[in-house]
């Protein structure tokens, strides 16, 4: 194998698949990065077993070839180098990375040893997504996921496709989060899976930026997320692969309140602020107590601590029903809030015990569900 590239190409190549390659494994080809050099591009893979990656960037090829090598060494090698080109030639064992003032050699592992990272292009007519808005959604839901060990379905985001919208949700018990998405090109096949929470948090940090669409492959027990240019930039095509979870994901429809014993509409920054500074006082389960105050019109929101103090402050609000003085885990009041954009939020509230339902007071489609916590 010998080929040229950027550096810039190259280190950002690295850059991407590293994340995914496992650190600290006792199988070394874990650890290690594929490289697979063919007309005009090289391909980077790297998998963690749960999760697989291929990125490829143009290349000029002189002579095609693969070869993996420990994936941090080869990222530590190229940050080194200053010059803009780099030249990569496989001789006797070893890569070889050449450039004008360096010239460095990497042993080699055995390429039969590298695992392979599934293909599932052509099982199905794949799901078309827009990235930044599916990476968005992602975003908004994967901060609620459980890490309940007894309940696995819980510990990743649950992806409902439709026909003409998508839904990603999650849920660990106490709090749940979905934003719905429209589907610019109808879906024929519809189908729902649950994708572990490493794998939504790469996507989001991996391909959040991609300007291109995603196209998404199903099988029964893996996704892949297809990201492939048309046009003629840095990389040509990014694929992640990554296993599903297994089981069935709680209906949570039915736990999302319908009915409510008071209503507000508050800023949504101003019920951030009041959040953050109560919470200084709050006890050791977190817990800051909102009260509806409909004759006030707002929302008191308070907290005490017996070794640190008090705090009370108003937020004048459109506030109807009974009055109510209810304890919430005040991080996760501020989580769900700080995942919507609107200037406002709507909040419905079950009563003491029942859980509260806070949505934008926009177009936004997203909701967000929290419990009561017993101070």
């Amino acid at each position: 194998m010998k080929i040229k590239l950027l550096k810039e190409n190259l280190k950002q190549a690295l850059g991407i698949v590293e994340r995914i390659a496992a650190k600290g494994s006792a199988l070394p080809a874990l650890g290690a990065v594929a490289m697979k050099a063919e007309k005009n591009t090289v391909e980077f893979s790297a998998t963690d077993l749960e999760i697989g990656i291929r990125y490829k960037v143009l290349a000029e090829t002189e002579k095609e070839g693969c070869v993996v090598v420990p994936s941090r060494l080869f990222s530590q090698v190229v940050s080194a180098l200053e010059e803009k080109e780099v030249t990569l030639v496989v001789v006797a064992g070893e890569l070889r990375v050449e450039s004008k003032e360096h010239q460095t050699a990497l042993k080699t592992l055995a390429i039969e040893d590298f695992p392979i990272i599934p293909s599932l292009q052509g099982t199905e007519e794949p799901v078309e997504l827009e990235t930044g808005e599916f990476c968005a959604g992602l975003n908004q839901v994967v901060g609620m996921t459980g890490q309940n060990q007894a309940r696995p379905e819980i510990s990743g985001v649950f992806i409902q496709i439709l026909k003409e919208e998508i839904k990603v949700a999650a849920t660990d018990s106490f709090r749940l989060a979905e934003k719905t998405l429209d589907l610019h090109k109808p879906c024929v096949a519809q189908a729902s899976f649950i994708l572990p929470q490493k794998t939504a948090r790469e996507l989001v940090s991996i391909a959040g930026g991609f300007p291109e669409k995603t196209r998404l492959y199903l099988s029964s027990s893996q996704a892949l997320f297809d990201y492939s240019s048309k046009e003629k930039a840095q990389h040509v095509s990014l694929q992640v692969v990554s296993r599903l979870i297994e089981g069935d994901y709680p209906q949570y429809q039915d736990v999302i309140p319908r009915e409510f014993a008071a209503k507000a509409r508050a800023g949504r920054q101003e019920f951030i602020s009041r959040l953050k500074a109560a919470s200084v006082f709050s006890g050791k389960i977190q817990d800051v107590k909102v009260a509806t105050d409909p004759k006030r019109k707002g929302l008191h929101i308070s907290a005490q601590s017996s070794d640190t103090g008090r705090h009370a402050s108003f937020l004048a609000s459109e506030v109807s029903g009974k009055p109510l003085d209810i304890s919430f885990n005040w991080r996760f009041l501020l989580e769900g809030l700080s995942n919507m954009k609107a200037h406002e939020v709507d909040i419905g509230f079950g009563g003491e015990d029942a859980p509260a339902l806070i949505r934008p007071a926009s177009k936004e489609r997203y909701l967000y569900v929290v419990m009561p916590v017993k101070a």
